[in-house]
């Protein structure tokens, strides 16, 4: 190999690949020093080299005029890429790894809309930096007198070992190598070189999303038959009506219900102040997790994201349980459920009516998911027919809320506020919900239920990506109901109950169980079983003030690039990160949680901060998918 012209093109687009890598170690917020991990960065590295050197090969064997196309989109390609990295730091402070890719790829209006929102010539700037340097400094390599001849590389290199023609076939079989690596090795490592973290994305989405998919089919047609849930009699027309809606990343710092100087939810103050004996408020619920398609499964199933993915199929959802009474139930959302295979978890013969967005001719405007004024008008219209044949069961998902937020432009009180504005939008459609249900009688004998998938760190407390936090300001939610007077007399005591335990730490997970106590299914012994079983324990019954409640976002479809948990018990919260090892915060003292107290050791904590440490080990040694991402330091 003494041949400097053979020496030069070993490796011609070697600075594109550390150009990918300082911006990788450019936004990444620490270091992660775990040997196995940087041994994965090293493997992502070597991959982007094969990768370009690949590229480099098929560019050099065109005609001139199909090589200077070729460079050029692929050059424009990778700085869109590079945009969406950037773009994603700076919005959500995820720095380059395939989950950028990966959402960008499966939403991509919605990854358009926050390079729209955020971009500025700053980022035009960058753009033309990015595209003027991969396709110059590519053409510059591709100059005649330095193109590579093949057969004098092989001769040099090998000595006539090898054929000139075999050099494409070893560059292709490295690259699937790479691929099958990527796709294989540790779903969830968390360090990537954002060339290889393109090939990931490409192994994620064929793979995965075929496999899992498949995969949750077979462990859906598990889910036990309705004789297997419930063993009494069906219900009769006097029966309770019950309307569950889900709420979309919903700040609780932005609900005028829960103190924001903003009105956002006037309708809802107002339905409060007219009807106080009839609300019931919780004030320190929070989620199981802060991604959507990791916290509904928690919600509707009342099972912890840390059970094991079977179980998570095949437990009874809360409309089995009530399709199984002999309600009438239905699932209608403002969201796509083909995103994710939700509908593959959630869909089945259960659900007397689904209305989604793919059921739909609606138009997407925000996030993937339709203007809710159309899920509004489908979830009054089903209420209606439901009502004329006998109680029903009824989900309604809102999408307004998803960051950054939607509203018509007729409904947009405060300029320059999309998510105010979406708040207030959400507000004024469960406004015209409680409208319908005063003027269509159904008001007396229907309960409402609204709980939120997660919260959103809008102000950047802890500049982290949602996916990514664990603190209060992304998984505390809101969580309240409405109850009319026949039903709290129906409950007696257990009205009372809820109202005392309203200042109690409680989760999305207590959704199911406090769902089949109101609408009477507790009393039934198979109902009564599955209850058991459940990690969320029903509201309408005294609480354990120091009950363990996991939040976690890993599970059976998403093994996120960072990880990490959080266990919460009253006020005591310990988070373990993959980045940062072990934290514990006492919230009654520091509520955005800005002092570790770990950090001064454990011989310093309070016996109730390490009892609490000492009951999370025992949790998490017991719990293979806790044990699983844990990490100390």
């Amino acid at each position: 190999m003494d041949d400097p012209a053979v020496r030069k093109q070993m490796l011609p687009l070697l600075p594109i690949t550390l150009l990918g890598v300082a911006v990788d170690l450019w936004l990444r917020p620490t270091l992660d020093l775990r040997l196995t991990q940087w041994a994965w960065w090293g493997l992502s590295v070597a991959f982007s080299l094969v990768m370009w050197q690949g590229l480099f090969v098929l560019s050099s064997r065109l005609r001139p005029r199909w090589q200077a196309v070729f460079v050029i989109v692929v050059g424009l390609v990778v700085s869109v890429l590079a945009l969406i990295w950037l773009g994603f730091h700076e919005i959500f402070y995820c720095w380059p790894t395939a989950y950028a890719l990966v959402h960008s790829a499966g939403h991509p209006r919605e990854a358009w809309g926050y390079i729209l929102n955020e971009a500025d010539w700053g980022d035009a700037v960058v753009w033309v930096a990015i595209v003027a340097v991969i396709v110059g400094w590519w053409c510059y390599k591709l100059r005649p007198s330095r193109r590579l001849d093949f057969g004098e590389l092989s001769r040099v290199a090998h000595g006539r070992v090898f054929r000139p023609q075999y050099w494409g076939r070893i560059l292709a079989a490295l690259c699937l190598a790479g691929l099958v690596a990527f796709g294989a090795v540790h779903r969830h490592a968390s360090i990537m070189v954002p060339d290889a973290a393109a090939a990931k994305l490409a192994v994620d989405l064929a793979v995965h999303s075929f496999i899992g998919g498949v995969h949750g089919r077979l462990l859906q047609a598990s889910r036990p038959a309705a004789a297997a849930i419930y063993s009494g009699a069906p219900v009769d027309a006097s029966a309770p009506n019950l309307i569950v809606v889900l709420g979309e990343s919903v700040a609780l710092s932005r609900m005028e219900l829960y103190g924001y100087e903003r009105e956002t939810t006037p309708r809802l103050a107002a339905l409060r102040k007219a009807r106080p004996a009839d609300w019931v408020q919780m004030e320190r619920a929070v989620s199981n997790a802060t991604a959507t398609k990791v916290a509904l499964p928690a919600m509707l199933t009342g099972l912890f994201p840390s059970r094991t993915p079977v179980e998570q199929h095949t437990f009874p959802l809360l409309w089995h349980y009530a399709h199984a009474a002999g309600y009438q139930t239905a699932l209608i959302s403002a969201q796509s459920y083909a995103w994710n295979n939700l509908e593959g978890f959630f869909v089945d013969d259960a659900l007397d009516h689904v209305f989604t967005l793919e059921r739909s001719n609606a138009e997407i405007v925000n996030s993937e998911g339709m203007d809710d004024r159309r899920m509004m008008a489908e979830t009054l219209a089903t209420i209606d027919r439901f009502a004329a044949r006998g109680p029903f069961v009824v989900a309604l998902q809102f999408n307004c809320t998803h960051y950054p937020g939607y509203s018509p432009p007729d409904w947009q009180p405060w300029p320059d506020a999309s998510y105010d504005n979406a708040v207030a939008y959400m507000d004024h459609l469960l406004g015209r919900l409680f409208d319908h249900l005063a003027a269509e009688g159904l008001a007396a004998n229907t309960m409402v239920l609204f709980v939120a998938d997660h919260g959103e760190d809008l102000d950047g407390v802890h500049k982290l990506h949602r996916t990514d936090s664990y603190y209060q300001t992304a998984i505390a939610v809101p969580f309240f109901a409405v109850v009319p007077e026949l039903h709290r007399q129906r409950l007696g005591a257990s009205w009372g109950q809820w109202q005392e335990n309203a200042q109690m730490r409680v989760a999305l997970t207590d959704l199911v169980p406090t769902a089949l106590d109101l609408l009477g299914l507790s009393a039934d012994s198979l109902v009564g079983a599955w209850q058991e079983r459940l990690d969320g324990r029903s509201l309408l019954r005294p609480l354990a003030p120091d009950r363990l409640i996991v939040v976690v976002n890993t599970d059976e479809h998403v093994q996120w690039s960072r990880k990490g948990y959080a266990v919460v018990a009253d006020d005591w919260k310990y988070i373990n990160y993959s980045w940062r090892g072990s934290m514990l915060f006492d919230l009654a003292t520091d509520a955005l949680e800005q002092r570790d107290l770990l950090a001064g050791g454990e011989s310093a904590l309070s016996r109730s901060g390490q009892r609490h440490l000492r009951r999370v080990r025992a949790l998490v040694a017991e719990t293979p998918t806790l044990a699983d991402i844990h990490v100390e330091y």
